[in-house]
């Protein structure tokens, strides 16, 4: 039997005017972060250490920040 680990993180500046998503519950605070989705760090955090412990590559590989459909996204779909 094999074992795999998957360590994942994410950060995101954070500006006014922007929802603060954490775990796709929006909490109530004057700053958001700033990103190309909704910036939710701890949705982008697990998937990317689930990617990783997979060997599939990280988030960025597979929702890239170039492509427009990703612009905005609910990070929990």
């Amino acid at each position: 039997m094999s074992t795999r680990c998957g360590i994942g993180y994410d950060l995101h500046r954070l500006a006014e005017g922007r929802k603060l998503i954490v775990g796709g519950i929006e909490l109530q605070f004057d700053k958001g972060p700033v990103g190309h989705s909704d910036g939710d760090v701890l949705a982008h955090a697990l998937c990317d250490a689930l990617l990783g412990a997979a060997g599939l590559g990280d988030i960025g590989t597979h929702f890239p920040d170039t492509d427009p459909q990703w612009k905005g996204a609910n990070s929990l779909l």
